[in-house]
């Protein structure tokens, strides 16, 4: 192109400009071309996200494992407790019956010992059936009198 001002040759002029023209297109689209698919950059940033994605996974399955391990033994420790309580409980059970048929032998007794002395004092007839279903009041100290008077009635009468 320089030689065609030179010259004053218009065709080397135009040939000129124009492969000067081509020459800095091609090169501005190699460079283009190259900035577009050079992915240095973007790949070492995607392997740091792999290999930070691998370490967070790792970290995840590290973290269920763990709470697994810890599930189990807390499942181990409520059988357990579950055992103890089962056990207390039927010992808990067994005294308790146990002191109910205590209770309900003194009862018994105390029954038994009531009703001796309603015979003897006169206040309940065993051989006369119709005192059976006579309502026999609790025992106080009037009525223990009052059947003592009856009692020494009845003796002094036989």
């Amino acid at each position: 192109m320089l030689y065609g001002i030179i010259t004053e040759n218009l065709e080397r002029t135009v040939g000129g400009a124009i492969f000067t023209m081509t020459a800095l297109t091609l090169i501005a689209l190699v460079m283009i071309r190259r900035w577009i698919t050079t992915t240095n950059a973007e790949r070492q940033r995607l392997g740091d996200a792999v290999r930070e994605a691998d370490a967070e996974r790792m970290r995840y399955v590290a973290a269920q494992a763990a709470l697994e391990v810890e599930r189990s033994r807390l499942r181990r420790d409520a059988a357990a407790e579950r055992e103890q309580l089962a056990a207390r409980l039927a010992t808990e059970r067994d005294a308790m019956d146990a002191q109910f048929e205590e209770k309900r032998n003194t009862v018994v007794i105390e029954t038994f010992a009531t009703t001796v002395e309603l015979v003897r004092d006169g206040l309940l007839d065993v051989n006369d059936p119709a005192s059976y279903g006579r309502v026999i009041g609790f025992p106080t100290p009037e009525l223990r009198q009052q059947a003592a008077e009856a009692a020494r009635g009845r003796g002094a009468s036989h």
